[in-house]
C-alpha cells in the first residue's frame, strides 16, 4: 500500500445542524407539456417552470420537488401542467437524493440571503456569492480599477444528514473604464475578455479580443451590408465622441465555438479586469498607485487564518439568523479532519534525479527527439538565435550527449506577406527536414497575426515556438523557451519514476472540455505512460462545436491503446482517464464495455478546478492555521472523491492555492493510488523549467490544446503535424 503520513487538517466548512426527517420531506410533481417539439430540452424546460412558479425546489429524476406544497393556481398554464404524485422523505445516504436535498437547501439559503439589506446575492455553478454593496463593499480602488469583496457560500450535506456551510472570501475585479481608456493609459496590458458597455435585447454581450487594428470605423463596411461600422454603432446609441475616440478592434463571441472575427469599437467595450492587468499597472505607474495595487495582491492572498476567522463570523451569523440554531452549547467552528501527505514524485533526467526541469541543462534530457531545428528571425536580419537561448540549447544538447543541427535560418526579408507564398515558404523549409522552428519577434504580435503564422507553419507539419526579442532573454526566460521548443520537437525532457503498485494505471489519457462542459469535436486527448513518456495526442477530424458521442470517444481511446501496444508490445493492464469537469454518463459507456471485453481495467476521474474548499494545517508554535502544502490530500470515501493540493503559487503576491476536487466516477482502483498518481502527474511539467502545474500533466496539455484549437478555428490545419509533437506547450 501507499505510505501516507497523517496530518491534521482544518477545512473552511462549518457544521450548522442535523436535518430532521421533516426537513427532508418534499412534495414531488410530474410535469406534463401540452405541446412539445424540442427533443432533448426537457430538463431546461422543467427548470424554466421551477423558475416561473417562484418556489424553493429542485429538479429530481425529471420531476420537480419542493419543500412546501405548490398553490393550486400555480399548477397549470396554457403550456404545461404540474401534478402532485408523491410526498417523499429524501435519504441523504443515497447520493442522488442527497444532491437534490443540497439543491433545495441552497435555493432556500439564496432566498433568505436576498432579504438581507446592503448586499447583493448572486447564484453561480459553485454556490452563492454574497456581495457587500456600496462603499463598504469596495475593498480597494485606484485609477480605472476597483476590487469588490464578498463571501462565496455553498451547502454540503453529509450522508448522515448533517448540514454544513462551506464559506470563503471572494473578490471581484471591476473597471469603470472602456478598452479605449485602457489603451490610452496602458496600451500593452494583457487584455482578453470584453463586455459591451450597452445592452442588446436586455443583455451585455461578452467577447474575446483577437486584434487591435489601424482601420477606420467610418470606412470599414460590415460584411454583407452597405453600413459602416461607425454608422452601425450610431444607430445603436453611440455618441460621436465614442466613435471618434475609438480604435477598430476584432473580437469573437466568448461563448460557443464560432471563430468568426467581428469588428467592434474600443470605446464600446469594457475589459474584464484581471490580476495580470493589475500586475501590469503596478509595473507601469507611479509609486502611490503601485503601492495600492500591491496591497490588492496581499488582500487577495489572505492567510488561511484570516479566511477562517472571517468565514467563522459569517457562518455564525447564518446559523443563528437564518437557520435559527438556538442551542446554547452550539459553537460555530471550522471542522477538523484527518488528511494525509503524499510522497513526492521522483523526476528523472538522462543523468539522474532533478528537483526542477531546468536542471536538464546539466543532466540532459531523458529522451532525444528531432536533431534539426530552424530559426525565423523577424526581429532583425541576423542569422542568429537570441544569445541566451542559443547557450541554453547547446548546454542541453551537450548534456544529452547529442549534436544538433540548429543553424537553419530565415529572416524578415525571406518571410512572404501573401498566404500562398507563405505556405510555400514553410513547405520548402520542411522539405529540408525542418519540423520545429523558433520564431523571434520584434514585439508582441496581435493574436490574429500570430495564429496566421502558426497555421501556415502547421500546413507544412512545422511547429513554432515564439519569443519576443525585447526585453533581452535572461536564463529563466531562455530555459522555458528552449524547453517548449524541444517538447515541440518530440524531446522528452524528463520522466517520472513510476510507482510499483499493482493498481497503478500504465496508460493515462486526458480529455479537456468545451465551454458547455461537454466533450466536443476538435478537443484533443493526450496520453502518456506511467513514467510520463508521451504517446502524443489524438483528434477526431470532424466538425467542431458539437458534443462528442460515445462512439467517437472510443475511436480516440482505441487509437491510443494501439499506440501503447506498438510501443510496449502488449495491451495496458489498466487505463486511467482524466476528464476536466463533470463526466457525462453516455460519453464513456461504449469505452467501458469494449475494455471489459479485452479485460483491461479502467478508472475514470473527474478533475475539477473550481467548487472545492480550502485546506489548512495547524502550527502549534504560532497557534495559527496555514495553507496546506503540496501533496496534502483529504479523502471522502463515502462519495469516492478526494481534495488534493497539487502546487504552490510561483509568485507569492499573485493568487492563492486551491485544491483540486477529484471524483472517482468509475473503476475499482483505491483512492490513495489514484491520489498518488494525480499528484505525481501534476508534478510532471516537462515544458516548464521552474514550476509544476496545478492540473495533472495530461489534463494541463489537453486544456492548453483545447484553447489553441479554438483560436485556430479549424482542426484540418493539423493533418500534416506529427501527433507526438506537443504543439501547445
Amino acid at each position: 500500500m501507499v505510505h501516507l503520513t497523517k496530518v491534521g487538517l482544518v477545512l473552511n466548512k462549518f457544521f450548522v445542524k442535523q436535518l430532521s426527517e421533516k426537513e427532508r420531506e418534499v412534495y414531488q410533481y410530474q410535469c406534463s407539456f401540452h405541446q412539445w417539439s424540442e427533443t432533448g430540452q426537457e430538463l431546461r424546460a422543467i427548470a424554466r417552470i421551477l423558475y416561473d412558479i417562484k418556489v424553493v425546489g429542485a429538479i429530481f429524476q425529471n420531476t420537480i420537488i419542493t419543500r412546501e406544497e405548490i398553490d393550486e393556481e400555480k399548477l397549470s398554464t396554457e403550456n404545461w401542467t404540474l401534478q402532485l404524485i408523491n410526498k417523499i422523505t429524501l435519504n441523504p445516504d443515497n447520493l442522488n437524493q442527497r444532491k437534490a436535498l443540497e439543491k433545495i437547501e441552497r435555493n432556500n439559503l439564496y432566498k433568505q440571503l436576498k432579504k438581507h439589506k446592503h448586499s447583493a446575492i448572486q447564484k453561480t455553478n459553485e454556490g452563492i456569492i454574497w456581495w457587500i454593496t456600496g462603499q463598504e463593499g469596495t475593498a480597494k480602488y485606484g485609477e480605472g480599477w476597483e476590487v469588490h469583496r464578498g463571501k462565496k457560500i455553498d451547502v454540503d450535506i453529509a450522508a448522515d444528514g448533517r448540514l454544513f456551510l462551506e464559506i470563503d472570501s471572494h473578490h471581484r475585479f471591476y473597471t469603470p473604464w472602456t478598452l479605449q481608456q485602457w489603451l490610452e493609459k496602458y496600451p500593452d496590458a494583457p487584455f482578453k475578455y470584453m463586455r459591451n458597455t450597452y445592452k442588446i435585447e436586455g443583455k451585455y454581450l461578452s467577447w474575446i479580443l483577437k486584434d487591435i487594428t489601424d482601420e477606420n470605423p467610418e470606412t470599414m463596411m460590415i460584411e454583407n451590408t452597405q453600413t459602416s461600422l461607425a454608422q452601425y454603432h450610431r444607430e445603436r446609441g453611440a455618441t460621436e465622441k465614442e466613435i471618434k475616440n475609438s480604435q477598430l478592434i476584432l473580437v469573437k463571441k466568448a461563448n460557443g465555438f464560432n471563430n468568426q472575427l467581428i469588428p467592434h469599437l474600443s470605446s464600446r467595450v469594457s475589459p474584464s479586469l484581471t490580476m495580470e492587468m493589475l500586475a501590469h499597472v503596478a509595473e507601469n505607474t507611479d509609486f502611490e498607485e503601485k503601492k495600492e495595487v500591491q496591497e490588492v495582491f496581499q488582500l487577495i492572498k489572505k492567510s488561511f487564518q484570516q479566511r477562517i476567522d472571517e468565514s467563522t463570523f459569517i457562518a455564525n451569523e447564518i446559523a443563528t439568523k437564518i437557520y435559527q440554531v438556538d442551542d446554547k452549547n452550539y459553537k460555530c467552528e471550522a471542522i477538523k479532519v484527518t488528511g494525509f501527505k503524499l510522497p513526492e514524485a521522483e523526476i528523472l533526467a538522462k543523468k539522474g534525479k532533478v528537483n526542477k526541469v531546468s536542471q536538464v541543462r546539466q543532466k540532459g534530457c531523458a529522451k532525444v527527439g528531432e536533431l534539426k531545428l530552424g530559426c525565423l528571425n523577424l526581429y532583425n536580419d541576423a542569422h542568429q538565435y537570441p544569445a541566451e537561448v542559443e547557450k541554453c540549447l547547446l548546454d542541453i544538447a551537450r548534456s544529452s550527449d547529442v549534436e544538433i543541427n540548429y543553424q537553419s535560418y530565415r529572416n524578415a526579408q525571406d518571410f512572404p506577406h501573401h498566404d500562398l507564398e507563405r505556405k510555400m515558404f514553410w513547405q520548402k523549409w520542411a522539405d529540408e527536414g525542418i519540423k520545429t522552428v523558433l520564431v523571434v519577434l520584434k514585439e508582441r504580435l496581435g493574436n490574429t497575426k500570430k495564429i496566421e503564422i502558426r497555421k501556415s507553419a502547421f500546413s507544412a507539419g512545422i511547429a513554432t515556438q515564439f519569443i519576443i526579442a525585447k526585453p533581452k532573454a535572461n536564463a529563466y526566460k531562455a530555459t522555458n523557451v528552449v524547453l517548449g521548443l524541444l517538447c515541440k520537437a518530440q524531446w522528452q525532457t524528463v520522466h517520472l519514476k513510476p510507482s510499483n503498485y499493482a493498481q497503478t494505471a500504465d496508460l493515462i489519457i486526458g480529455f479537456d472540455t468545451g465551454t458547455n462542459r461537454q466533450l466536443y469535436y476538435g478537443t484533443p486527448a493526450y496520453a502518456i505512460l506511467a513514467d510520463g513518456q508521451s504517446l502524443g495526442w489524438e483528434l477526431p477530424d470532424v466538425q467542431r462545436g458539437e458534443a462528442i458521442s460515445g462512439k467517437v470517444v472510443w475511436q480516440i481511446i482505441s487509437n491510443l491503446v494501439l499506440k501503447f501496444y506498438h510501443k510496449c508490445d502488449r495491451y495496458p493492464h489498466r487505463i486511467l482517464i482524466m476528464r476536466d469537469g463533470l463526466v457525462q454518463k453516455e460519453e464513456f459507456s461504449l469505452t467501458i464495455e469494449e475494455l471489459k471485453q479485452q479485460q483491461i481495467a479502467l478508472d475514470i476521474l473527474s478533475v475539477r478546478k473550481s467548487g472545492t474548499g480550502r485546506m489548512g494545517c495547524f502550527n502549534p508554535q504560532s497557534d495559527k492555521y496555514y495553507d496546506a502544502p503540496s501533496g496534502t490530500v483529504f479523502f471522502m470515501n463515502n462519495s469516492k472523491s478526494f481534495s488534493i493540493v497539487t502546487h504552490q503559487p510561483v509568485n507569492k503576491n499573485i493568487g492563492s492555492v486551491k485544491p483540486l476536487k477529484v471524483i472517482h466516477e468509475y473503476g475499482d482502483a483505491p483512492l490513495n493510488i489514484l491520489a498518488l498518481q494525480t499528484y505525481h502527474l501534476a508534478q510532471l511539467n516537462p515544458a516548464s523549467g521552474y514550476s509544476a502545474s496545478r492540473l495533472p500533466w495530461v489534463l494541463h496539455l489537453a486544456d492548453k490544446s483545447s484553447k489553441e484549437m479554438q483560436r485556430m478555428g479549424s482542426v484540418s490545419v493539423l493533418q500534416n503535424v506529427d501527433r507526438e509533437k506537443l504543439i501547445s506547450v
